[in-house]
């Protein structure tokens, strides 16, 4: 099921039999050494933004399936995504996924694979399961927050036991986390180092990176669980969009083997090594945005960031490398130190990935907040934080600290400090 795309890219609608109208993207196939840098970058652009499209509506090769839960990387990441604005029960695409993982956090499920696909083939295939979010309540301190608990209304293949846990997650953009991979092993151990000195435990997330089969640095993913921008990329070209590639090569359908390799019209992996490293690139190269400009409020709400503990962990010390960068000049500080972190009981979602516990989480960047939260986007992993004043609230284990200097504040230290946060 492989789709062209990538090069001289040509969108057509095609209208099925049952008079459905898809849009797909028809390209040549390249080879990257005959395209220059900024080619290259712009042709990871086009696949961000290429829409791959479920067999059969026309004799050829396709990409997406058989069990999928978007059509695109756009789905999911863009500025904006909030689940407080999903339909409760919808048959649309969604930037909030449900993982699933066994406890012992190796492996993910043998017929859903990494998370429950609520796309599969009519006529062909059912899709994997589905899923509602149900949202409770929690009261921390004099605030009542909510956060989503997710329902499992359909299961198409076996039942899941207790042996593996589920968790919300929420698309997010991804602004520069291309850059991560610019920070040293060494940076990453100094900072492990001072932190234990501040009374604080972030650790490394060491993983096995598929492609060397090495233990690498996690650095990707909401646990630190993809060694590589390349990884990350292949594994969500497999778990969103059930698309295969070098790094992995099959989709999870031990239920329905034959089923599903009949439908790998190609017979070979769907998306190329060249393809996603385009797509990695155009990642790594994000358009460059202006610093903020100098302001009162915002040095005040930067030294009320620094004086409640934020910046022990949303470090403003760690910058994108420049190859990475089109321009060093627009490096901006990443705010992040890439490590994971005991968050408390309140934000586990029962879930380990490697050496990241159920309260664990990586210190998520912040450079670049400002464009999700003014479209309206939530915060956290699964999206529950509605305010910067939320996500603080949120903070519990290792970051407790934080949120009792957070609420000593008064309410115009507050609104100094989420502006600046706004700001990033």
């Amino acid at each position: 099921m492989t789709l062209f795309s990538l090069n001289e890219v040509k969108n057509r609608i095609i209208k099925g039999a049952s008079g459905v109208k898809l849009l797909f993207s028809l390209a040549l196939c390249f080879p990257l050494s005959t395209h220059s840098a900024s080619e290259v970058t712009t042709l990871g652009g086009e696949a961000f933004q290429t829409r791959w499209v479920i067999p059969f509506l026309i004799s050829g090769s396709w990409g997406r399936g058989p069990h999928s839960n978007a059509e695109s990387c756009l789905d999911c990441h863009q500025s904006g995504n909030n689940p407080f604005l999903l339909e409760s029960a919808s048959n649309e695409i969604s930037p909030v996924i449900l993982k699933v993982r066994d406890r012992n956090g190796l492996k993910g499920h043998r017929n859903y694979g990494n998370e429950i696909s609520r796309f599969g083939i009519a006529g062909k295939l059912h899709p994997e399961g589905d899923f509602l979010l149900n949202w409770e309540t929690r009261q921390i301190e004099d605030y009542v927050l909510s956060y989503p608990s997710a329902q499992i209304t359909q299961l198409n293949f076996e039942p899941l036991n207790s042996s593996y846990a589920l968790s919300v997650r929420m698309g997010r953009a991804l602004n520069d986390i291309g850059a991560l991979e610019s920070i040293s092993p060494s940076q990453l151990q100094e900072i492990v180092d001072e932190q234990k000195l501040l009374g604080l435990n972030g650790r490394i997330n060491y993983v096995v990176d598929p492609n060397t089969k090495k233990v690498s640095i996690g650095r990707y993913g909401y646990k630190a669980s993809s060694p590589s921008l390349f990884d990350q990329i292949s594994k969500a070209f497999r778990d969103e969009l059930g698309v295969t590639s070098a790094s992995y090569p099959a989709n999870p359908c031990a239920a329905k083997p034959g089923v599903c390799s009949s439908l790998n019209t190609v017979g070979g992996l769907e998306i190329s090594k060249d393809k996603i490293i385009a797509l990695t690139t155009f990642i790594r190269n994000p358009k460059p945005q202006n610093p903020p400009k100098p302001d009162i409020r915002r040095g005040t709400g930067k030294d009320l960031f620094a004086k409640i503990g934020c910046n022990r962990c949303h470090r403003s010390d760690l910058y994108a490398s420049s190859q990475y960068q089109a321009d060093p000049k627009y490096d901006r500080p990443l705010y992040t130190d890439l490590l994971i972190h005991d968050m408390g009981i309140g934000l586990a979602d029962g879930m380990k990935e490697f050496l990241a516990g159920p309260q664990d989480w990586r210190t998520p960047p912040l450079s670049g907040i400002k464009k999700h939260l003014s479209l309206g986007g939530t915060l956290l992993h699964d999206g529950r934080a509605q305010s910067i004043q939320e996500a603080i609230l949120w903070h519990d284990g290792e970051a407790k600290d934080v949120r009792v200097n957070y609420l000593s504040l008064n309410d115009d230290q507050k609104l100094l400090l989420e502006y600046f946060i706004n700001q990033l």
